[in-house]
């Protein structure tokens, strides 16, 4: 039986891994190198099916996939590539690479699952040397390439931001805000039922974690998001909105909470706020700090001065009407930071990660 040869399988689990896996796949299409994507089955606890939106997004996009990995056998694979801990799967491949979805405050970067891959793509200098430091026995190949999610961004020339402002039906006399927070721990539920009208002169996008939309226990959250719907100052991104790099380009600021996108968006050198007003869970609350400093990283408490801390929802306003009016004022911190949490942010991430791939193929040749 003849064996099929293929590069790099991407191993989906989310729809948000996709962001940071497309500009990769798209890069290995323009060196004629095969890939597959390869779709995890659904979960039960999600609220719906998310395949059916990621099969339509491979389909959109041109990608080669398929949902579990039956038919695999006489498959030869170079690499299997994920954003997440190394899947238990039952497919043969010659090395696993990682690639981050995010860049956050939680824990699970620097978790010893994430070290046990054969390559690992690192998002700045601050990563790379913790990683060292906390896995000096490591034989993982650490590469500080930068985040490939960006590389989209980047890709926006002026006449697509017209484009797309007009596509979102956006007021082109506005500036425009990008709410997008993490699912948790999250500030929606302290935001305001008024947030839309409190920032009318604002045009708003509202960005939510697709955790939001597909798990039970965040049935709040969403009951508050369908009241900000009803405001014809903001578009209310779906869960087929999967990619948010198009309103990182059209967006002049960011609020967010515990999200990776403060750190991305702030790599594009404009203004974010961090809103420290976040609604714990009864179990955090009755534990206190300790459980929630469990789940978040403190070595990233360092990078919480790259915009502004707001503790509560009535300072917000303020806030934001002051970063708008002075846009560079933390440009110098946001460059540090990227430097150190992000790494090259120069549209060419997807290519690097190519390179190494290629490059450690040929050493084997």
């Amino acid at each position: 039986m003849s064996t099929t040869n293929i590069f790099a399988v991407f191993y989906t689990e989310q729809i948000y891994y996709l962001p940071q896996f497309i500009p990769v796949a798209n890069e290995l299409k323009k060196r004629n190198f095969k890939y597959l994507f390869i779709i995890k089955e659904s979960v039960k606890r999600d609220i719906f099916n998310q395949n059916e939106d990621i099969i339509k997004i491979c389909e959109k996009e041109n990608i080669p996939f398929q949902i579990g990995t039956s038919g695999m056998e006489n498959v030869d694979i170079e690499y299997l590539i994920s954003g997440n801990t190394i899947p238990s799967i039952d497919i043969s491949y010659k090395k696993s690479v990682f690639i981050a979805h995010g860049i956050g405050t939680k824990t699970g970067n620097f978790s010893e699952d994430k070290n046990l891959y054969d390559i690992r793509f690192v998002e700045g200098e601050f990563r790379l040397n913790k990683l060292k430091e906390l896995y000096p026995q490591s034989s993982t190949l650490l590469d500080n390439v930068g985040f490939s999610k960006l590389d989209t961004v980047l890709a926006y020339t002026d006449q697509d931001i017209i484009d797309l402002k007009k596509q979102y039906a956006l007021d082109p006399q506005k500036k425009t805000i990008l709410y997008a927070p993490t699912f948790y721990p999250s500030s929606i539920e302290k935001m305001s039922d008024k947030f839309p009208e409190e920032f009318s002169e604002y045009n708003i996008i509202v960005k939510a974690h697709h955790f939001t939309y597909l798990r039970k226990r965040y049935k709040a959250q969403r009951k508050k998001l369908n009241k900000w719907k009803q405001y014809n100052n903001v578009y209310f991104a779906e869960f087929e909105d999967y990619n948010i790099s198009p309103f990182y380009a059209i967006s002049d600021i960011l609020i967010s909470d515990e999200s990776s996108v403060v750190f991305e968006f702030a790599a594009l050198n404009k203004p974010v706020i961090l809103n420290r007003f976040i609604k714990l869970r009864l179990s955090y609350r009755l534990f206190g700090k300790y459980k929630l400093k469990k789940r978040m990283e403190s070595s990233m408490d360092q990078f919480r001065n790259i915009g502004e801390n707001v503790n509560k929802y009535k300072h917000l306003k303020k806030v934001v009407d002051t970063e708008i009016q002075n846009p560079e004022k933390h440009k110098t911190r946001r460059s540090e930071c990227t430097h150190q949490i992000i790494g090259p942010v120069d549209g060419k991430v997807s290519v690097r990660m190519v390179d190494v791939l290629e490059k450690e193929v040929n050493k084997q040749a």
